[in-house]
């Protein structure tokens, strides 16, 4: 294991179930990292900001994993992260199969088409945000804005 695999993989052992702490320990995220610094998905973040944004790109998936029926909507960093694990679409497919079972949908401007959807968006993350504080405390998603996207397990 490699120095930046373990800052995530210590943040998240006391954090999430040893089930799924075992199968995020599987994800490549050294190249996800470095995928983050060096393309457009970091969004110009700092290396600081990257490892953060990654750790809690770790609970998102941990919260997806336990709540797999609820909409989820990331913050801009988790967003990001999310972007740099699917740029490479096969081992974003392998990884989710890991992880869920089955394949994580991302539904891009989530948001945007009205006054009914944007309603339906903040609802959305202001849950996310909940779910957040209620498994790891407060501040745990940060202050960052809601990505204009939601995240679904695709059941079908």
């Amino acid at each position: 294991m490699n120095l930046i695999q373990a800052l995530f993989i210590t943040f998240w052992q006391d954090t999430i179930d040893r089930i799924f702490f075992e199968k995020l320990k599987s994800i490549d995220w050294q190249a996800i990292f470095l995928r983050l610094l060096q393309c457009d998905e970091g969004q110009n973040l700092s290396v600081l900001q990257a490892i953060f944004a990654i750790q809690q790109y770790g609970l998102f998936l941990f919260l997806i994993q336990k709540y797999p029926y609820i909409r989820m909507v990331p913050n801009q960093e988790i967003d990001a992260v999310l972007h740099a694990h699917i740029a490479n679409t096969h081992q974003f497919e392998k990884d989710c199969q890991t992880l869920f079972n089955v394949c994580l949908k991302h539904i891009p401007e989530f948001g945007v088409r009205g006054e009914a959807e944007r309603l339906e968006w903040q609802s959305a993350f202001a849950q996310t945000q909940k779910l957040f504080e209620l498994n790891f405390g407060q501040g745990t998603m940060s202050n960052s804005p809601a990505a204009c996207c939601e995240i679904l397990l695709n059941f079908t």
